[in-house]
This record gives structure tokens, C-alpha cells and sequence, in this order.
């Protein structure tokens, strides 16, 4: 039996992993896991907000918790 795991679904919802890069799911642009900046969206993206997003540091947050709640 699976354990739902809220953050990660929310996170799910606006990314998709592709090997090693993230795509937004509204847009479609990429970018590397390791890539330091910002994402970049398309500038017509409704995703793309004032504050900044890192989503392979979201990510890695949300898996380092679920880790650590005993759920992986």
C-alpha cells in the first residue's frame, strides 16, 4: 500500500522530470537538475511568477523530508 505524499504530488503537478532535466508542465521549457539558477520559463507561461523557482532544490527538499518521515 502506497503512503500519499501531498508536497510531492503539488510538486508533480507543475513539473515533469525527463532524465535529468525538469520541465514545466504549462510551458514546456527545460531545464537541468544541476543547472544553479533560476527556471526560466516562457515569458507567455502562466506559471512564471515574480518570485524566483527552483524546482530541483524543491524537489530535494520534498524527498529529503519524505526520507526522513520514514515514507521512502
Amino acid at each position: 500500500m502506497s503512503v500519499p505524499y501531498l508536497p510531492l504530488e503539488a510538486w508533480n503537478k507543475r513539473w515533469a522530470l525527463d532524465g535529468a532535466q525538469v520541465r514545466c508542465k504549462l510551458c514546456g521549457h527545460v531545464q537541468d537538475l544541476t543547472q544553479a539558477g533560476a527556471f526560466c520559463h516562457a515569458l507567455s507561461c502562466k506559471a512564471r511568477t515574480l518570485e524566483a523557482q527552483y524546482p530541483s532544490h524543491e524537489l530535494a527538499a520534498l524527498l529529503q523530508q519524505k526520507i526522513q518521515l520514514g515514507l521512502f
